[in-house]
């Protein structure tokens, strides 16, 4: 993450340099060139394209973010499961065809034995490859793995029930015998019995 800022941040600073020596060469007067002058507009340009950096990271975020909960809505894509997960993450990050066998075996918590077993290769072989799943996605461990999997799922499956919950109705907390006695209570109160008289 701190290479992204560090990144972003001499991204938006080279921006304002070029802005900078643009207005000052070719709008400004050679005559008016101050130190002063300069330092303002080198701020304000770095000012303004940080704004205008941020809002367009705020919306892709947000347009990439309804992409993937479009596809977790109901018939609309992969359900929530480990496999979805590292399905996604492994072309996100760039793991090859076996990298991405053996990250979704980690995830599940087999041991480098088992994986080794199951895909007919060598403990070697396996922990080579989980170093370079680790180095790809930035995650230091088999254990962060697991968490970073597990977490994606949670999340995945909580965007997915989402929108069920808000199909389901709203009731109240009166039971219908309740209702059904408050209603006889209320029917004999604006319909009083009436005497009858005798010998009729």
């Amino acid at each position: 993450m701190n290479r992204y800022m560090v990144s972003a941040s001499v991204l938006v600073l080279g921006v304002a340099g070029v802005k900078t020596a643009l207005m000052a060469s070719l709008v400004l007067p050679s005559e008016n060139f101050s130190l002063a002058m300069i330092s303002g507009l080198f701020a304000l340009f770095t000012v303004l394209t940080a704004g205008v950096a941020y809002i367009a990271y705020k919306r892709i975020s947000s347009f990439l973010e309804g992409q993937r909960k479009s596809k977790l809505a109901p018939g609309g894509g992969d359900t929530a499961s480990k496999d979805t997960v590292m399905h996604h993450y492994a072309a996100e990050w760039g793991l090859s065809k076996a990298e991405a066998e053996v990250a979704l075996f980690a995830a599940k918590g087999f041991s480098n034995n088992e994986i080794a077993v199951m895909r007919g290769s060598s403990v070697p072989t396996v922990k080579s490859q989980l170093s370079n799943i680790y180095q790809k996605s930035k995650l230091d461990s088999r254990y962060q793995l697991i968490a970073f999997v597990t977490d994606e799922v949670c999340e995945m499956a909580t965007d997915a029930a989402e929108p069920a919950a808000d199909l389901v109705p709203q009731r109240d907390n009166v039971t219908p015998l309740v209702k059904k006695a408050s209603r006889a209570v209320s029917s004999t109160k604006e319909k009083p019995f009436k005497t009858v008289a005798a010998g009729h």
